[in-house]
């Protein structure tokens, strides 16, 4: 909107220009890369650049502890009954985090995540995360809840005095992959220095689309990674990272 905004103001200050027009062109080449795969890896590449998965307990440190950071959700309620769904960011985080927790043998998984938009969510993110945690195989009993992050730069904050009070020294931090470098350079900050996993960008039984096909999945990686951008800025601005 912003540059068809820009675009159409400068046509009609000058209509014999050719800039508008190749200004337009260039925003529209933009977009349509920005929903095909091709274009989506472009821009996590800086972001996801050398992010793995941890694959054997060595690569862990020594950490005995998973944390697992909320991807988001949205909440329903009708009749008095509430239900959350999770986002596919915060499922694919469930995941990884219980095949890591599996994979180190830990002895307790923080899941942190509090109400990050009051507008679309009655419950914080990290209960229904903590339930879909169980259901993928880790005990209930070695769950601990951080019910009070609002977003990245509360986490190291909030999960502080669970760390604390369970004596955690060294511990994997799971996320996506484009969350990743932001989330580690605030723990970094903070005095932490935690093992990075990231998740998976989909579900594995799903295959991507050929390179120049748009769809909306490449679409929501490419938003994703542009909202990061905005976030390494705005907490570079604020004295965050």
């Amino acid at each position: 909107m912003i540059v068809l905004t820009i675009v159409a103001v400068w046509w009609w200050r000058r209509p014999s220009s050719r800039r508008p027009w190749r200004l337009l062109v260039a925003a529209l080449v933009l977009f349509y890369l920005g929903t095909t795969p091709m274009g989506s890896s472009l821009f996590m590449f800086p972001l996801t650049r050398g992010l793995t998965q941890i694959r054997t307990r060595e690569e862990a440190r020594g950490a005995d502890t998973v944390v697992i950071l909320s991807g988001g959700g949205e909440t329903t309620r009708a009749g008095g009954v509430v239900l959350t769904q999770l986002s596919s960011a915060s499922t694919l985080r469930v995941l990884e985090g219980a095949r890591v927790y599996k994979l180190i043998g830990a002895r307790l998984a923080i899941v942190s995540g509090g109400i990050a938009d009051e507008r679309v969510e009655l419950e914080p993110e990290s209960r229904p995360m903590a339930d879909a945690l169980v259901a993928a195989g880790v005990p209930a009993a070695n769950i601990a809840l951080d019910v009070l992050a609002k977003d990245t730069f509360d986490h190291p904050r909030t999960i502080r005095p669970i760390l604390e009070n369970q004596h955690v020294r060294q511990f994997v931090i799971v996320t996506s992959p484009m969350h990743m470098r932001r989330a580690l350079a605030v723990f970094r900050k903070a005095g932490f220095d935690p093992v990075p996993s990231v998740t998976l960008l989909r579900s594995d039984h799903v295959q991507p689309p050929p390179f120049f096909v748009p769809n909306d999945d490449s679409q929501l990686l490419s938003n994703a990674a542009i909202y990061d951008y905005m976030g390494w800025i705005y907490y570079w601005m604020r004295g965050r990272v």
